[in-house]
């Protein structure tokens, strides 16, 4: 939620200075169209991001927003399936779907499995990779596969496999 959290207020940030910029772009343009042709040229460049650029930003700001409020659906009122999160929030299954999937992705939900219709607490352990030494149980020698058994270069000794493990 953290992490949500944080590009939420990243997001909003570029869409206030979007916002600003395009006001402050309008003024520029004919108060300096004389004067300054740089200024004008930056005026210009702001009314043009602000113009194309922040409905985008706005717009994503909003579906940023419904994510948020599907990940604090599912982590702090403990609703886990698409219908009782769709019914709760008063948004269609599809979209309850499609937010689950993005949160998902972009790890804002961690710890759940989904399979479409339901999140479910994820209980697996997670797997550790146990390597085994092969050594010698003579000498202490690192063991080398031949086959199907384990043979010392140091002593000539060969072992099975169950006698290794």
């Amino acid at each position: 939620m953290k992490q949500l959290n944080k590009d939420i207020k990243r997001l909003f940030t570029f869409c206030l200075l979007s916002s600003f910029l395009f006001v402050i772009g309008i003024p520029l343009i004919p108060i300096f169209a004389g004067k300054s042709w740089i200024i004008m040229t930056l005026g210009i460049v702001f009314v043009v991001f602000g113009f194309y650029g922040m409905p985008i930003l706005w717009v994503n700001f909003a579906s940023f927003k419904g994510l948020k409020r599907v990940v604090e659906a599912v982590e702090e009122e403990n609703l886990y399936t698409n219908s009782e999160i769709a019914m709760h929030l008063q948004i269609n299954e599809r979209q309850v779907y499609e937010n689950i999937k993005k949160a998902i992705n972009k790890k804002y939900l961690v710890g759940y499995k989904y399979d479409g219709k339901t999140l479910d607490v994820n209980k697996n352990k997670e797997k550790k990779v146990v390597l085994h030494k092969k050594v010698c149980k003579n000498c202490g020698g690192k063991l080398e596969k031949v086959g199907d058994s384990w043979h010392c270069p140091y002593c000539g000794v060969e072992f099975s496999f169950e006698q290794i493990d």
